[in-house]
């Protein structure tokens, strides 16, 4: 079982890379969640686990020059690579802080994240204290995933065995994987407002087919996977998965779904 709130995918540059891959797919999904949300001009917003900061980024874009986005990360290299990327905007702060004892000197219009609270040991005691960094009439807006659902129109062998891996990694280091299923619970646990839903997926068949988004998000298990003597990285043939994953589906005219995107927001008090 992982540490409380401790990002079990690693701190490595080959991590950092990876989630970068990922925003590119992740970041549209992400800005329409904000905006509807209800992010604007001018806001002060606080983006948790900002990692390599791209959700720092959204948020700076929709509140301008005359707004103010602090993004805060436990890990000292991820804000160092963040600074590196965005040091340029100065709408956004960068400070460490960990959610387990976040305890900041100001409040917020707006509070953001995104696959956060599926790492963490209690994501109810995260919102809690979250909702207590907010401005009155604040707005709390959450982007988790949901793994767990079938993930394609035709249940191709490799489909079958990547998904395995993944779920059986995702729950042997910890994390939470229906995660964007739970937020409205997780909200209300927390004594917060019921939060709007919403859904969106990457989606496509063919060359346009998410599949090099599974193939990235079982490239960061692989260090779990092989330890535990599961698979290797030769094993599954990880260079050349996303293609022949391609390739597996195109033969069946088959759909692939990405990672569900759940968002969840409120306003507090």
């Amino acid at each position: 079982m992982k540490e409380q709130n401790r990002y079990v995918l690693g701190e490595s540059e080959s991590e950092h890379s990876r989630l970068r891959d990922q925003s590119v797919v992740l970041d549209p999904l992400t800005r329409q969640l904000h905006i509807e949300a209800g992010i604007t001009a001018g806001m002060s917003v606080l983006d948790i686990g900002t990692g390599a900061g791209h959700v720092a980024a959204i948020a700076a874009d929709l509140v301008g020059p005359h707004g103010q986005v602090l993004a805060v990360d436990r890990n000292p290299e991820a804000l160092d690579g963040a600074r590196d990327r965005l040091g340029h905007r100065q709408e956004i702060e960068f400070a460490e802080a960990d959610l387990d004892s976040l305890d900041l000197d100001r409040q917020f219009d707006a509070i953001v994240g995104r696959a956060v609270l599926m790492h963490l040991g209690n994501p109810v005691e995260a919102l809690e204290r979250l909702g207590r960094h907010l401005c009155p009439g604040g707005l709390l807006v959450m982007h988790e995933f949901d793994v767990t659902q079938e993930w394609a129109s035709v249940d191709t062998p490799l489909v079958r065995r990547v998904r395995e891996l993944i779920l059986q990694a995702f729950e042997a280091v910890g994390i939470h994987g229906r995660m964007g299923r739970d937020l409205f619970a997780a909200y209300r646990s927390a004594g917060l407002p019921d939060p709007h839903l919403s859904l969106s997926a990457p989606l496509g068949g063919g060359e346009e087919a998410p599949s090099f988004g599974w193939v990235n998000a079982l490239a960061g298990l692989l260090p779990h996977l092989e330890q535990q003597g599961i698979v290797s990285a030769d094993e599954i043939g990880i260079d050349s998965l996303t293609q022949r994953l391609t390739d597996e589906l195109d033969a069946e005219d088959a759909t692939l779904l990405g990672p569900l995107m759940y968002g969840a927001y409120c306003t507090v008090g």
